[in-house]
């Protein structure tokens, strides 16, 4: 009996070791072997085109293919996102955007995709969104609130999730604006450099440069902590302001199926870019906050974002 165990057991662990050698495992895959397309659901010279072609390099030395940059900026980004929905999910099309872009885009207008549906790889970068006003004008956010509790002011709207941070904060701080929409960061500030508008909220990122040129003054950072770019700069939290935070998170993500396996290796690549010197320099001079999120913590970011564009989908649609 014990002999014939033994023999039944030969053989079925010759049969389960054959199977490992000849099939391929679960996570395995041969990928990437062809040149990579990335879009940029902006313009040439914007922020998420900046981001993009400063860890482009890093993410070709580690996958072993040329990445081309596609940018698709018309409508803000929504032919792009509803063309990505429907691209094949072969790791060969990947889309890099400020997040929640999309989300807004699909509150606001009517659209045939669903960001949520896109599958996340990873996330490098966080960036604050914070007051801004003309260097002439208010030094302090105190000084900010109290004329504007006492006039309907004039803020400039620079278009995605900064006009989102925007409304919120305004609705939360119970300030009554009109609002002058922009398209993009640069002209909001250009306007409030020029005393043209009296505020308008944005992304650190896009406003540091104006700041370090004297033209304009950030009263506020809407978070919990301060930015590391901005440390003279007091959090909502420190001055006791309840806001919500809408941080815009920049990363890549491919169309809604794809492979796990294929998910594995970008993301590992992606991990691997973000410690790359070069990257981390870049980020530096770009005053970037790096804050990496693999696939699973992108995800949460994303799902979590949902709920609140749903909240002021009204105050989006005015």
């Amino acid at each position: 009996m014990f002999k014939k165990l033994e023999k039944i057991f030969t053989v079925v662990l010759f049969v389960g070791i054959s199977t490992f050698f000849i099939c391929p495992t679960a996570n395995s895959v041969d990928f990437p072997k062809k040149t990579i397309k990335l879009i940029v659901t902006a313009d040439p010279g914007g922020g998420e085109d900046t981001e993009a072609r400063g860890i482009v390099p890093h993410l070709e030395k580690y996958l072993g293919v040329k990445i081309l940059i596609e940018n698709q900026g018309a409508v803000g980004g929504k032919i792009a996102f509803e063309r990505f929905q429907k691209t094949e999910p072969n790791g060969y099309t990947l889309i890099t955007y400020t997040y929640p872009k999309s989300v807004v885009i699909e509150y606001t207008d009517k659209v045939n995709f669903k960001s949520k549906d896109y599958t996340p790889v990873y996330s490098w970068s966080w960036s604050n969104q914070v007051l801004v006003v003309n260097a002439e004008t208010w030094k302090t956010f105190d000084e900010f609130l109290k004329v504007a509790k006492t006039k309907t002011m004039v803020g400039g709207l620079s278009g995605g999730h900064s006009t989102l941070g925007g409304l919120v904060a305004a609705d939360e701080l119970g300030l009554k604006v009109n609002w002058v929409p922009y398209e993009g960061a640069a002209g909001s500030l250009a306007a409030l450099a020029g005393k043209h508008i009296e505020f308008s909220v944005t992304v650190t990122t896009s406003a540091v440069p104006l700041m370090e040129a004297g033209k304009l003054r950030s009263l506020i950072v809407f978070n919990n902590e301060r930015d590391p770019y901005l440390p003279n700069v007091p959090s909502s939290k420190e001055l006791g302001v309840r806001t919500t935070p809408i941080p815009g998170i920049r990363g890549i993500e491919t169309p809604p199926n794809t492979p796990p396996a294929i998910v594995k290796v970008l993301e590992e690549a992606c991990s691997k870019a973000v410690k790359e010197p070069g990257f981390i320099d870049f980020a530096k001079k770009r005053k970037m906050v790096i804050y990496p999120l693999n696939s699973q913590e992108y995800g949460k970011a994303i799902a979590a974002m949902y709920p609140l564009v749903e909240k002021y989908q009204e105050i989006l649609r005015r």
